[in-house]
């Protein structure tokens, strides 16, 4: 397999490093544009501008396979034509959403395939004792929305939005989306903590997964055959992450299902998004 990576060049190089490894791929470019290619290449674009899904569609309007390497782009109309381009090119599309490409999440899916409980729980210290800017306060919330949304559908029956503000700066966002088969699932963040907390909480009937993602440790909770609640602990290494995802993307692209994170999955993403958006300018 032919692989392009299009995007800044110290970047390129990380990445390059990952593909080299793998044997499926015998040949490795990296360009500064998507004209210099041919039609056999698979395209790595690495573009966290505001121009991304453009280029995005480019690629995928010249039969492009293309895995986009960048903060969640949540713009829906853009995303629906990238979306109906793909399946109208027949290619495979895949975005780096890392929260649901870690090993220690995918591990987590095995034991409980439909959670009716998820609780996440996210405070970050401001840089510089300053509010970080809007768009990177999305960022946080939008993240992790991307994770549940993926996970349960988007299917949701309805939202609750409680937004943290001082004037129009947004510290913190208290949300919670009912889904239609009765599942529940929360999203605490704090924007303005003296200390960095992140944990993700999966429960159904039959187990619970106490995520530490700072720690990557998992404490899974189940019952033995006595009747009595065992805790066992996982810890996972993140560092294979960025490799683990390519060669997932490599398999969507030879077996033609459905990447980790799709167009599909992002456009139900953007449309979540968009109505909590709206809901939090209610309260501004």
């Amino acid at each position: 397999m032919k692989f392009a990576i299009v995007g800044e060049k110290e970047r390129a190089k990380a990445w390059e490093k990952h593909l080299r490894k793998l044997s499926v791929v015998n040949e490795v470019v990296i360009t500064g544009s998507l004209s210099d290619l041919d039609a056999q290449h698979a395209v790595l674009l690495i573009d966290d501008s505001k121009e991304n899904l453009t280029h995005l569609l480019r690629s995928i309007k010249k039969g492009f396979h293309t895995y986009l390497v960048s903060k969640l782009p949540t713009h829906l109309q853009l995303l629906d034509k990238v979306y109906h381009a793909s399946e109208e090119a027949e290619v495979q599309v895949q975005f780096s959403h890392w929260p649901s490409m870690t090993e220690s999440i995918h591990w987590i899916r095995q034991q409980i395939e439909k959670p009716d409980l998820v609780q996440i729980k996210k405070e970050t210290i401001p840089v510089n004792y300053r509010v970080s800017e809007r768009a990177e306060f999305d960022h946080i919330w939008v993240d992790e929305l991307a994770l549940i949304i993926k996970w349960m559908g988007g299917n949701v029956h309805r939202y609750e939005v409680k937004p943290i503000i001082l004037d129009t700066f947004y510290l913190g966002l208290n949300l919670t989306l009912r889904f239609e088969n009765s599942a529940v699932a929360t999203i605490q963040v704090l924007c303005s903590s003296d200390r960095e907390l992140h944990q993700r909480i999966f429960s159904s009937r039959s187990a619970l997964a106490d995520f530490d993602v700072i720690k990557h440790r998992i404490r899974y909770h189940s019952l033995s055959d006595y009747q009595k609640v065992t805790v066992k602990e996982h810890t996972f290494n993140p560092t294979d992450t960025a490799e683990w995802s390519v060669v997932q993307f490599i398999k969507a692209i030879q077996l033609n299902k459905s990447t980790l994170f799709s167009p599909y999955d992002l456009l139900q993403t953007a449309k979540s998004v968009e109505k909590i958006k709206q809901l939090m300018e209610k309260n501004v």
